[in-house]
């Protein structure tokens, strides 16, 4: 996928979020309940999560959906 896409940018925002909160990808994965290699995946920005996956992630970092929106919408408004 191009650098810019949505996908991309979510899982970047996702990785920065989830060091900040000192989890490794694995602990973290196991934190959602999810394999690894699919938050690996999202990580990478491979593939485009659901509503109800991010969710989850939003949870397991400690946010609302709307708050992790939020931060991906400035952080694209920060990339244009």
């Amino acid at each position: 996928m191009p650098e810019n896409t949505i996908e991309k940018q979510f899982g970047e925002l996702v990785r920065k979020l989830r060091y900040k909160k000192r989890f490794t990808q694995e602990a973290f994965a196991h934190h959602l309940g999810i394999d690894r290699s699919y938050q690996g995946r999202i990580e990478r920005g491979e593939v485009s999560v659901t509503l109800n996956m991010a969710e989850v992630i939003a949870k397991g970092l400690g946010l609302a959906i709307g708050e992790l929106m939020t931060l991906l919408d400035k952080e694209r408004k920060s990339i244009k």
